[in-house]
C-alpha cells in the first residue's frame, strides 16, 4: 500500500487528494453560477489554502487577490486550452481589476521539493502562529481583518496573511536562500505523509528571522 497523500489546510482537512478535488469542484466549482463570486467564508479559505499551495502562486497573487469568482475555463489564457465548451473553472480577481484563470486540481497535485519546503516552513513557524494569536486575545477584544466582525473566542480564529501572501512570504525566503532546492529538509514519517523540518539548525532560525521581519499576519474568524 502506497503512502497516504491527505490535503491538510489550514481551513479543512481532507483525507486524500481526490477527496478535496470532488469537495471543490461540488461545493464551489459547481455550486456558484457563471460569473458569481465565492462568498461563503469556507469556501473562500479554502481556496486561498490551495492558492498559497500553488507553484505558480506568486505570479497569481500578484497585488493581492480580491475574490474568486466562476467563469467558463475557455475563456481562460492558462495552460489548460482544450476543454468543452460550457466547462467552468475557478478564476481569481486581483486589486487592481486584473482577471486570470487558475487550476485548482494542479494545487491540490502539487508534489515535489517546492510543495515539500513550503508544508516545512509552515510548520516550523506553528508556535510563532499561535503566539501571535494568543498575544491579541491577550490584548483585548479581537475583529476580523477582513470583516470587522467581533471574533468571539481564540479557537474562533485563525492566523492569515497580507502583503505578502504565504505564498510570497515563502517565494521570497528561497529566493534568498538560493532557491527551493537549497533548502534541505528532514523527512516526515509514518504510512500518513507528514510534513518534515528544515534540516540545517542555521538555515531553520534563517527563516524564523525571515518571518518576523517579514510577515504581516492577521486574525481572521474561522469558518464555519
Amino acid at each position: 500500500m502506497g503512502v497516504r497523500k491527505p490535503v491538510n489546510l489550514p481551513s479543512k482537512q481532507f483525507p486524500s487528494r481526490k477527496a478535496a478535488k470532488d469537495w471543490v469542484r461540488d461545493e464551489i466549482k459547481d455550486r456558484y453560477g457563471l460569473e458569481e463570486i465565492v462568498t461563503d467564508p469556507l469556501h473562500v479559505a479554502v481556496l486561498f489554502d490551495l492558492l498559497d499551495r500553488d507553484d505558480d502562486a506568486a505570479e497569481k497573487v500578484g497585488v493581492g487577490v480580491a475574490e474568486f469568482f466562476i467563469r467558463l475555463t475557455s475563456l481562460g489564457q492558462g495552460h489548460i486550452r482544450y476543454v468543452k465548451r460550457d466547462a467552468r473553472g475557478i478564476w481569481i480577481r486581483r486589486v487592481d481589476g486584473s482577471e486570470d484563470d487558475w487550476s485548482y486540481t494542479s494545487a491540490v497535485d502539487q508534489e515535489g521539493i517546492k510543495s515539500d519546503v513550503k508544508d516545512a516552513l509552515r510548520a516550523v513557524i506553528n508556535d510563532e502562529r499561535l503566539a501571535f494569536r494568543q498575544s491579541a486575545f491577550n490584548a483585548g477584544p479581537v475583529h476580523c481583518d477582513r470583516t470587522g466582525e467581533l471574533i468571539a473566542s481564540l479557537e474562533d480564529a485563525e492566523v492569515r496573511y497580507k502583503d505578502p501572501s504565504w505564498a510570497q512570504l515563502a517565494e521570497g525566503f528561497a529566493h534568498e536562500q538560493g532557491g527551493w532546492d537549497k533548502i534541505a529538509l528532514t523527512a516526515g514519517e509514518g504510512q500518513t505523509q507528514i510534513s518534515g523540518s528544515l534540516a540545517d539548525a542555521d538555515q531553520l532560525q534563517a527563516w524564523k528571522s525571515y518571518w518576523h521581519e517579514h510577515a504581516r499576519p492577521i486574525l481572521v474568524a474561522k469558518p464555519v
